[in-house]
């Protein structure tokens, strides 16, 4: 009987010990601890006086976790729509703000829906404004420290592509970053509402 109440007790104290492998273990600085981070756009002048407006919509962002390799990817409520030409140099409007886990992220990205541009000089047609992609994405290192807030701003040019006429949005990865100055021009009501991470992660996409 002793030596069964032994068996007992030793299989109960290396059920305690051991990690659950079930969920595995968390990455760094995901305990459960978040902090406050807010994306805002700007604009790199380059072309960007050839228009009149560069109406940019926007109806979801992401960050990449370096401690777990995964994607935070987050909906806004309704896409947005920014004009680049007010948002040149350190001007720059908030695109999404809210709680994220707290710890080390490599990546931010943007998804565009779609991009129409009104030309100086011929106000009545659209310019042709491609993109590299469906989505923006700039590899720039930052951390959302616990109970600490992050003001990234995301920095996106419009550049003309020769003498073809079209133009190209892309990001900036230089005058991106966490620690970039800015001017805050965001809207007193934005049109978005202020959403919060949705639970699911996605991995590397």
């Amino acid at each position: 009987m002793r030596k069964y109440l032994a068996a007992i007790l030793a299989l109960a104290l290396l059920t305690m010990v051991l990690p659950s492998c079930s969920g595995g273990i968390a990455p760094q600085g995901q305990s459960g601890s978040t902090g406050d981070f807010r994306l805002l756009v700007s604009d790199e002048p380059n072309d960007i006086t050839d228009f009149t407006s560069v109406n940019v919509t926007i109806s979801k962002v992401g960050v990449l976790s370096a401690d777990s390799d995964n994607w935070t990817e987050i909906n806004l409520v309704a896409p947005l729509i920014v004009n680049l030409v007010d948002l040149q140099g350190d001007n720059a409007t908030e695109v999404w703000t809210g709680k994220i886990v707290a710890g080390n992220y490599t990546k931010v990205f943007i998804y565009v829906d779609n991009v129409t541009g009104v030309l100086r000089d011929s106000p009545s047609d659209n310019a042709t404004v491609k993109l590299p992609g469906d989505k923006l994405q700039i590899s720039k290192p930052f951390m959302v420290a616990a109970d600490g807030s992050v003001s990234f701003v995301f920095d996106i040019t419009i550049i003309k592509a020769g003498q073809s006429g079209k133009y190209i949005l892309k990001p900036q990865i230089g005058a991106s970053g966490a620690a970039q100055p800015f001017n805050d021009v965001t809207p007193a009501a934005p049109k978005h509402e202020k959403d919060t991470v949705p639970k699911g992660q996605g991995k590397n996409r």
